[in-house]
């Protein structure tokens, strides 16, 4: 959904959630049982998880390291540091907006910014 070609556990739930009514509407049939994804550590389960709050853990992402594994197979061997590097740094993003809450905003936007302009570099390099 974001376009950063991993998955997360809450791009999955959307996706199976919609393909599951879509399958009860074709079939013309009632849906008896709805889907829930519990993932604030609160016990309680939300039909539509946004994704918002800061204690969301379904936001991380699922094969993301399965992915890159397999591109840094594919890629020739010169690019395979470049491309180690950028999913370093596309956690290192992940991990900071997931602390974003609990940190000042400058603080904050002078890392992202540091982490962006890298992750720039890298791609610029990766693309050549």
């Amino acid at each position: 959904m974001d376009k950063n070609e991993a998955i997360s556990a809450l791009e999955a739930f959307h996706y199976a959630q919609r393909k599951t009514a879509d399958f009860y509407e074709s079939q013309k049939r009632l849906a008896t049982e709805h889907a829930v994804l519990e993932d604030t550590g609160k016990g309680e389960g939300e039909r539509v998880p946004l994704g918002r709050e800061r204690r969301r853990q379904a936001g991380r992402r699922l094969s993301g390291g399965a992915v890159w594994r397999q591109r840094r197979r594919r890629a020739r061997p010169a690019k395979r540091p470049l491309l180690e590097k950028k999913e370093q740094l596309e956690q290192a993003i992940d991990k900071l907006k997931y602390e974003k809450a609990a940190m000042p905003a400058d603080a904050y936007k002078k890392q992202l910014t540091l982490l962006l302009l890298e992750l720039a570099r890298t791609q610029e390099a990766l693309d050549k």
